[in-house]
């Protein structure tokens, strides 16, 4: 019964309907007899005042005849009325006229219940008064029976109770049955159909119900549930995804994870993890951190995750042992509480690619690629920290070493040839460098020895430092194999001492450096002492640098234009050659600060006022008519500049800005420019040829020309070198090569322009060998723009 009853809400419902139903029929009930017994008395006086009202004119009658008999019957007449006890008439004198009681009977009411219920005796009393004469003759008294009264009042008040506890009952029972069919037998179907519904299933109910409740409460939860097993089922399903995309992820995560819970026991692992720590899942799983194997480093890891916060992280760094290899590896440790658990994260990465990567960074930063050598980064630093910690009365040397003519070498035999060179040449000094001496490539064919202890005199007489470098050039001049090559090659050395009380170690390179030319001017091959005299020479280029900077930021520099011809003296363009006039220098020739501008940086912002000046001056010339639409100015980019990233995109920004065609402009580059890296200057090249812009190959016969590239060069024109066009007359080697320049430009289809044109010689020698497009001074000499503009007018007007 209990089962059912708290299984049934119906039941629940009848029965707490019947029984506020009873409860509120007794209270109502008893409430009312409860106003009916205390009004009862009031009622009482009324009704036996009516009755006595009755008796009042003959009992007056009787006394005023004192009649006994008469009133005697009067007053026993009143007995009949059960609720008479007692009938007494009093005359005026307040004596008992005539009285009357009625037998005594057993009431089924005890007295104290009737008094309890009417507290109060109840007497009528009522005066008698004779008919028309306001005469008070006596009085008659009632004494009335409360049991009896009692009796009656409940007697009444029972059926009454029994009448509305049944309507109350039927009423109760009327509302159960219509609220379960309005609303438990719906609730019911709905519970039922709700709890039938599967993930793929909206709640389904009889068509009775959406009928009746489609847009009452009922219908409303019912769509609210639908609604909301609707997102449930989203919710899980993506849960469900979120679940198995975490485990995908986690397992096929590059990175071992384990997860810990709060005792530090393993419950998770990826593949990644069991690689590292060469155990299955099923072996690591359930185990404690501090049983893994790696000795003290996973204990002392275990005591640290104990007393690591909640929501903190840590990064530790350890090795693995691994089928006898090493692994190191970095773990970046998590703490963190879900769902009142606390739990532990260990992310495991393998370090040893990054390892390798920062081994080759460190050596592509501090060593040269091709002699494993430290580079010159590595060597200032070795020197920054000498001159730091050197000891007061001790000093060190820095000695540069440059190989003489290494470029005539490298040019005639190709790069290859020389880098193989420069591995011979330091694998024969390494055996004579000093302990504790850094021996680096400075770049090119450059090296410095760096001793920072060294023992003697502070001055050029210095054994040690003699007999070293007499045996660096001994080494250096010995016969070298490379390559099939049988090569002589000498070396020029200079030395400057340091105690550390230098400025900067850029003095030290820069007294070292000087020594380096004094050496090349004793003839080579030898070596040489800075010495304070040798300042000037530093301080000149120290000058020259400063005044580079000037002009660049002030763009002293101004582009001259030597005219280029054809066989016809018809000019077809011109080169645009650049002149530096300094306040206080002068007239500086491009040989002596051009190799300085490399050395310093600025060759890519000389470049770029180079290409600003000519394209925006012959752009102008263009629109007045003085330069023709089919002629070109050539324009000298250096190797350094050719082989910066900004080259692009400065010609395109010189040719925006002025609007010159890029079909005006011919770019010259040497054969050396292509030589560092070929693949990158050809596509380079084509990105050029791309823009309209036409190529010429400047200087050509100076370099390592191969017949295997320069067909495949995507040029326009080669440039014969005016070395070999001055003796061009008198030499027969040097005739020979323009003669074999001007076939192989025929060859491949290629236009040839001779330089140095000096004389009609020149002139008509050329054109008979098959070239005929020329410059020099036999045509023209280099001029300002405004004298360029003079002499194309007056050609103009010659022709």
């Amino acid at each position: 019964m209990a089962s059912t009853l708290n299984r049934s809400l119906y039941i629940k419902q009848s029965l707490a309907t019947f029984i506020l139903a009873v409860v509120l029929s007794l209270v109502l009930s008893f409430f009312k007899s409860y106003q009916t017994i205390q009004q009862e008395p009031y009622r009482i006086q009324k009704e036996f005042n009516d009755l006595l009202s009755i008796l009042e004119r003959p009992l007056a009658q009787a006394l005023f005849r004192l009649d006994k008999a008469f009133a005697q019957q009067q007053v026993e007449s009143l007995l009949y009325n059960p609720a008479i006890a007692k009938a007494v008439v009093f005359d005026e004198s307040n004596n008992v006229f005539s009285e009357a009681s009625a037998p005594y009977m057993e009431p089924s009411w005890s007295g104290e219940i009737a008094n309890f219920l009417i507290r109060d005796e109840l007497t009528v009393t009522r005066n008698l008064n004779y008919s028309g004469i306001e005469i008070q003759l006596g009085i008659i008294q009632v004494e009335l029976d409360r049991r009896y009264l009692i009796e009656q009042i409940i007697g009444f008040n029972s059926q009454l109770f029994i009448q509305n506890l049944i309507k109350d009952i039927l009423l109760a029972s009327i509302l159960s049955l219509f609220f379960y069919f309005i609303v438990t037998r719906p609730l019911k179907q709905l519970t039922w159909s709700i709890s039938r519904v599967d993930e793929n299933q909206n709640v389904v109910m009889p068509p009775s119900f959406d009928a009746l409740h489609r847009h009452d409460e009922l219908g409303r939860l019912k769509s609210t549930f639908s609604e909301l097993w609707r997102r449930l089922t989203s919710a899980l399903d993506a849960l469900e995804r979120s679940h198995q995309h975490s485990k995908a992820m986690i397992s096929h995560a590059a990175d071992g994870i384990i997860v810990l819970d709060e005792a530090l026991t393993i419950c998770v692992v990826n593949e990644a993890t069991e690689k590292l720590i060469g155990l299955p899942s099923e072996q690591l799983t359930g185990i404690s951190l501090a049983c893994l194997q790696g000795g003290s480093f996973w204990v002392s890891l275990e005591e640290s995750l104990h007393n690591l916060p909640v929501d903190e992280v840590m990064t530790a760094e350890t090795t693995l042992s691994t089928n006898q290899h090493f692994i190191p590896i970095e773990i970046r440790i998590s703490k963190y509480r879900v769902q009142g658990e606390t739990e532990v994260v260990l992310l495991m990465r393998d370090l040893s690619e990054r390892k390798e990567a920062q081994q080759r960074i460190n050596r592509l930063s501090y060593y040269d690629s091709l002699t494993r050598l430290p580079n010159r980064t590595l060597m200032i630093d070795h020197l920054q920290k000498s001159m730091d910690y050197m000891a007061k009365g001790h000093f060190g040397a820095l000695i540069i070493l440059d190989l003489d003519r290494f470029k005539t070498i490298n040019d005639a035999l190709g790069h290859n040839v020389g880098d193989q060179l420069l591995v011979e040449v330091v694998e024969s000094l390494l055996p004579l460098v000093p302990p504790n001496t850094t021996f680096a490539r400075m770049g090119g064919d450059e090296f410095v020895f760096l001793w920072s202890q060294v023992r003697g005199s502070m001055n050029e007489s210095n054994v040690p430092i003699i007999s070293f470098m007499q045996r660096v050039l001994a080494s250096c001049s010995d016969l070298k194999h490379v390559s099939g090559h049988d090569l002589h090659i000498t070396a020029s050395m200079g030395v400057s001492f340091f105690d550390g009380s230098e400025e900067s170690t850029a003095i030290i390179v820069r007294q070292a450096d000087t020594a380096l030319y004094k050496a090349k001017e004793l003839g080579r091959n030898t070596f040489a002492f800075f010495q304070e005299d040798m300042q000037s020479l530093s301080d000149a280029r120290l000058k020259m640098e400063k005044s580079l900077y000037r002009a660049v930021k002030n763009e002293e520099f101004e582009v001259y234009y030597q005219p280029q011809n054809n066989e016809k003296g018809e000019i077809i363009g011109a080169e645009a050659l650049l002149r530096w006039d300094d306040k206080d220098m002068g007239r500086v020739s491009p040989m002596d600060f051009i190799g300085i501008a490399e050395d310093i940086g600025l060759i890519h912002d000389i470049g770029r006022i180079v290409l600003k000046q000519a394209t925006s001056q012959v752009a102008t010339w263009l629109q007045q008519g003085v330069w023709q639409e089919d002629w070109r100015i050539s324009i000298n980019v250096s190797p350094l500049q050719f082989a910066h990233e900004s080259l692009i995109d400065d010609i395109m920004l010189a040719l925006t800005k002025s609007s010159l065609p890029a079909k005006l402009m011919d770019i010259e580059i040497t054969e050396n420019t292509l030589m560092t890296d070929l693949d990158s200057a050809l596509s380079k090249m084509e990105k050029i040829r791309s823009l309209g812009i036409s190529l010429s190959i400047d200087d050509f016969g100076t370099g390592y020309s191969s017949l295997k590239y320069l067909k495949d060069l995507p040029i326009d024109r080669l440039k014969i070198d005016q070395s070999f066009v001055r003796d061009l007359i008198a030499d027969k080697d040097d005739y020979a090569i323009v003669l074999a320049v001007i076939a192989m430009a025929n060859a491949l289809s290629l236009k040839v322009l001779a330089e140095g044109v000096e004389t009609n010689e020149h002139f008509k020698q050329l054109k008979l060998m098959g070239c005929y497009t020329y410059q020099g001074y036999y045509f023209g000499r280099p001029m300002c723009a405004v004298d360029f503009e003079s002499f194309c007018e007056n050609s103009s007007a010659a022709l």
